[in-house]
């Protein structure tokens, strides 16, 4: 699937817009075999003390250990937007589709922490979802909805080699800035669901087998005991509920600012926790109950 997206922010200059909200933001998610998560994020923007700053971002959550945890920042200079903004590298790590196919990858290598995860693409064809509120506008791209990535994620002795199911999201422009955000999302051999919404921008697809289920009357919930639902009736006979594994984690979207960058982020309110969790996601479909893995994050 093509990025080049269109929101006059993405696929024009390579210079930033500039708007000091403007951001834009590459996100891959990974539930390994072994019952690991990685996450794997980029966002480029002007909510900094300079326009165009980069930071990059790579987790991996095991079960039973100390997860890894990689930063790496750069301005202007450091970061590289490849052609339709498909890709994007800060300093020596990159995400994104990088080489020849529709494939993404994402690549560190540090004394700190070293990962190559490739992705190949897998799951629904899903249409660019864009909001507009008060003249800025926030769009969202799920190029790969149900991949199947493999690679390695190391720090010293820790981590190790890996296969799972991959999400990988673009997006960006210079709306929703304070607004919270809720992505759920479930992938397994046969099914392909999920949900993510900031401010007034939705994207939402299910496909179970070969069936592409209608989302029009989507409903999305966060219980109190933690899990997440997603109802789809009446529009389709599907109900899924995601409980959190314990695998995963809350970052701090201040971390590693400054001072004077802290004021700018938060005089344009810009949301500093998000939680990212593994989980196990029960489907109920036509009478029908299935499992597969599934993710939860939350930026508020």
């Amino acid at each position: 699937m093509v990025l080049l997206l269109t929101l006059w922010g993405f696929g024009c200059a390579e210079t930033p817009p500039e708007s000091l909200t403007w951001r834009e933001q590459w996100e891959l998610f990974v539930v390994t075999e072994d019952g690991s998560l990685i996450e794997g994020r980029v966002v480029i923007g002007n909510t900094g003390l300079y326009r165009g700053q980069g930071r990059f971002r790579a987790s991996r959550w095991m079960p039973g250990t100390t997860p890894i945890v990689f930063a790496m920042d750069g301005g202007p200079a450091d970061i590289d937007i490849g052609t339709g903004h498909e890709s994007v590298r800060v300093g020596s790590a990159l995400l994104g589709r990088y080489e020849d196919g529709p494939h993404w990858t994402l690549r560190l290598a540090h004394e700190e922490a070293n990962a190559i995860v490739h992705v190949d693409p897998g799951g629904p064809l899903i249409d660019l979802a864009t909001g507009m509120h008060e003249e800025r506008q926030w769009t969202t791209a799920v190029p790969i909805a149900n991949g199947q990535a493999h690679g390695w994620f190391t720090a010293g002795r820790r981590g190790g080699k890996f296969e799972g199911r991959a999400l990988a999201l673009h997006r960006g422009g210079d709306g929703a800035l304070g607004d919270p955000r809720a992505l759920v999302s479930a992938f397994g051999p046969e099914i392909s669901i999920g949900f993510d919404q900031q401010g007034p921008t939705r994207s939402v697809w299910a496909r179970i087998r070969d069936r592409v289920i209608p989302t029009e009357s989507v409903v999305h919930r966060v219980n109190e005991d933690g899990t997440v639902s997603l109802d789809f009736r009446p529009s389709a006979d599907l109900m899924m509920t995601v409980v959190p594994s314990g695998v995963g984690g809350q970052l701090n979207g201040h971390d590693g600012l400054m001072l004077g960058e802290r004021w700018v982020t938060e005089a344009v309110g810009k949301p500093a926790n998000r939680t990212v969790n593994r989980g196990r996601a029960t489907i109920e479909f036509e009478g029908e109950t299935l499992s597969t893995s599934g993710i939860i994050v939350s930026v508020e």
